[in-house]
């Protein structure tokens, strides 16, 4: 799908996903126009994202970018219907993208790959009512496992036995030649980093080399507040629109964490087993 409404020239590519969401019309009869400069926003900001994401799904670059594309018309159509996400506008295009590969799989398996736990995914999709919703809660688990996965493998191994298995702290602690008092300070910093990887699971890995050193600075950021920033950091965003929108996505997503355990919702059995030590 082409893109022809200039974002920069409708002030929309300095808003947050959020406020993206909140600047769509109320009533699709009059705002086709509005619509089509949010989503011309939302595909000049996810794109490359949600290309790289169906890549993982196809056998070849062409399907991969029709896919892409269908995950796109999808989502214009909702929101052209008054529907459509609120704020995760990355995490519902490629739970389109996952939808729309499943559909796929039954007429083209040649040109589709599903992975080995998709049909336990596609298991968890609700009535056509809730479909939405269970799509973004999958694409959530998602973004935890893939924090998860991301982390020193010790980690991994003592947050799932400690955490998730619920093993105390004196089994943890022969299990991997430590003591119980290092165990729990270990699992301080392990859930810490954790949370951090969570907010990084968030950014777009095509952001350039310089982006991704300020946005791993800001996910620290975020996650310590009391800190002042570094004068680096804050030269940057004075100068970077995309990472302003980067740090309203982190907040935004500390403030799930604040109430919600990440490691609950890692899926059983582990996402990539780990080895004990």
């Amino acid at each position: 799908m082409t893109v022809l409404t200039s974002t920069h020239e409708s002030g929309l590519s300095m808003l947050s996903d959020a406020e993206l969401s909140a600047a769509l019309p109320t009533s699709t009869a009059t705002g086709n126009s509005r619509i089509r400069e949010v989503m011309a926003e939302v595909f000049t900001r996810h794109h490359s994202a949600v290309l790289a994401y169906a890549r993982g799904y196809c056998r070849d670059p062409q399907t991969a970018q029709d896919l892409a594309a269908e995950a796109y018309a999808s989502t214009y159509l909702s929101v052209a219907r008054g529907r459509g996400p609120r704020y995760a506008w990355r995490a519902y295009l490629m739970a389109c993208v996952r939808r729309t590969a499943m559909e796929w799989s039954t007429q083209t398996a040649d040109r589709v790959v599903l992975p080995e736990d998709f049909d336990t995914w596609a298991e968890r999709l609700a009535d056509d009512a809730e479909t939405e919703g269970a799509l973004l809660a999958a694409e959530e688990t998602a973004l935890v496992a893939r924090a998860y996965r991301s982390l020193p493998e010790r980690w991994q191994v003592l947050l799932w036995f400690f955490v998730v298995e619920g093993e105390s702290a004196a089994a943890v602690a022969q299990r991997m030649s430590m003591t119980p008092s290092g165990v729990r300070s270990l699992a301080t910093r392990a859930r810490e980093g954790l949370r951090e990887a969570y907010l990084r699971a968030h950014v777009d890995e095509g952001t350039g080399l310089e982006c991704r050193y300020f946005t791993a600075l800001l996910a620290g950021a975020v996650r310590r507040p009391g800190r002042r920033r570094g004068r680096e950091l804050a030269r940057h965003l004075e100068e970077c629109g995309g990472c302003v929108r980067v740090a309203e996505e982190f907040r935004r997503a500390n403030r799930r964490i604040m109430t919600t355990s990440l490691v609950s919702a890692l899926p059983t059995p582990a996402p990539a087993p780990v080895p004990s030590c």
